[in-house]
This record gives C-alpha cells, sequence and structure tokens, in this order.
C-alpha cells in the first residue's frame, strides 16, 4: 500500500514552495529586526544590506529559483510529494545553510548587531524568491 497522503498535484507544490521561502525570509527578517540596534551609520547600512539583497538576488537566486520552478513543472509524477519542491541537492545545502548561520550566531564571531544587516540582507532574496513562486503558482 502506497502512503498517498504525502501527495499534491504540481501547482499546489509551487504554492507549498512559496510558503516555506516566505518563511524563511520571515524568519530572517524577524532575527534582523531582533538584532538592530539604531546606532550612527544604521540607514547607509540598512540601505547597503537592502541593495546587496537585490543584487544577491539577480545573481544567483534568481537563477536557482527558476530551476526549482521549472523542476516542479516538469516533475514525472503529477502528483509528486509535498517535500518534492526541493531537490535533494537543495535540502543538503539549506542544512548547510543554516548550520553556518547557526554557527555564526552561537560563535560570536560577529556582534548581533553586524549580524542583523546580514540577516536583512539574506532575507531579501528569499523573499523575491517567494514571489517568484507565488507568481508561478498563480500562472500554473
Amino acid at each position: 500500500m502506497k502512503l498517498t497522503i504525502f501527495s499534491i498535484d504540481k501547482r499546489h507544490l509551487l504554492f507549498v514552495a512559496a510558503i516555506v521561502w516566505l518563511i524563511a525570509s520571515g524568519m530572517l527578517f524577524w532575527r534582523g529586526t531582533v538584532y538592530f540596534v539604531p546606532i550612527n551609520g544604521w540607514k547607509l547600512e540598512t540601505i547597503g544590506s537592502f541593495v546587496g539583497g537585490i543584487l544577491f538576488f539577480r545573481l544567483l537566486f534568481d537563477r536557482i529559483s527558476s530551476k526549482h520552478i521549472s523542476r516542479i513543472i516538469s516533475l514525472s509524477k503529477s502528483r509528486p510529494t509535498i517535500f518534492s519542491f526541493f531537490s535533494k541537492r537543495s535540502y543538503f545545502l539549506m542544512m548547510l545553510m543554516i548550520s553556518g548561520g547557526l554557527l555564526l550566531r552561537y560563535s560570536h564571531v560577529a556582534p548581533n548587531y553586524d549580524l542583523s544587516f546580514f540577516y536583512f540582507f539574506m532575507g531579501i532574496p528569499l523573499f523575491l524568491s517567494a514571489i517568484r513562486f507565488f507568481k508561478a503558482w498563480m500562472h500554473y
């Protein structure tokens, strides 16, 4: 007997992926605001982190999210598992990035104030990727 409770059609898989990317970006934005302290130069650093995040999306995450959308649409199964929005390689990379972020935060290599801008910087491409997935979901 096959367990089909985790099966979902491709259109809704795009929606699940959008929600996952949105939650990840929200967690980063939340963490960034928790550590944020407005001191001298914060406006320039904030603008820099947002501009850098947009550039990072354009240079890397734009292509990554496009590849994931194309992969989901071209899946051979009409109802893949709900966890199919990432490839195995992407799950591995995600675990490495989360582990690296936790290691950076708990090692105290950088002060939390500086980490807030890093969290904003990384939250932007994830948020823009979520928007891309929502658009793909609506147009599929």
